[in-house]
């Protein structure tokens, strides 16, 4: 899928030219993030699943081109890191002893997306693939690491557009992002076992954006 991206993003950026129109803006989304995971531990091999929800406002900045129909290519970028959540749990290594703390983030996120209009009262369909990395950080007594991993997804949606006779517009959407599950692999320890967290993430979001046409 990450190709896919790349190649819709040049498709994009090489087609600028012969579209009417380009337009820039930025979007607040109030985002709704959803994210579960199960933990195969080293020691015991217990599987232990939990799951977070995290709400969150997201900025991203964004760059389209239109045709003369109104369908519009697009690619935004979000410059903030995203909390996933926190949690903490009890060590399961019978070497060590102390509290296990744990979060991530979704870092370096962007979108190329497609906007089809939908007759001529500003409504709109969006589809697009996303791609960003989830970064862990975790403080735990066994000394486990994780790291971090890239994710893709795809976000559908609706909206509306309203323009301004200035070139200006006005626009509210609501999306759904399914990314893909992900598997994090702890440092093998010293019997060379390794806890193993599987990890899905979804997103929810209601999302107000204002830019200009020229």
């Amino acid at each position: 899928m990450k190709k896919l991206l790349v190649y819709l993003v040049a498709t994009m950026f090489m087609a600028a030219s012969a579209y009417a129109e380009k337009r820039i803006g930025a979007s607040l989304a109030f985002t709704m993030f959803d994210s579960s995971g199960t933990e195969e531990t080293k020691s015991s091999g217990e599987k232990n699943s939990t799951t977070i929800e995290e709400d969150v406002l997201v900025p991203a900045l964004f760059f389209e081109v239109a045709n003369d129909n109104g369908l519009a290519l697009g690619l935004d970028f979000t410059p903030a890191d995203q909390e996933l959540g926190s949690g903490t749990g009890d060590d399961d290594d019978a070497e060590t002893s102390g509290a296990n703390k744990a979060s991530a983030e979704l870092t370096g996120h962007y979108t190329a997306y497609v906007l089809i209009p939908v007759k001529s009262n500003g409504a709109y369909l969006k589809a697009g693939i996303a791609h960003a990395s989830i970064d862990t950080t975790e403080n735990l007594a066994t000394g486990t690491e994780y790291g971090n991993a890239d994710v893709n997804g795809l976000i559908v949606g609706v909206g509306f557009n309203r323009e301004r006779d200035n070139g200006g517009f006005f626009r509210m959407e609501g999306t759904y992002t399914d990314y893909e599950d992900v598997k994090f692999r702890g440092a093998l320890d010293g019997d060379s076992v390794r806890n193993v967290v599987d990890a899905d993430v979804d997103a929810l979001a209601i999302r107000i954006s204002v830019g200009k046409a020229f």
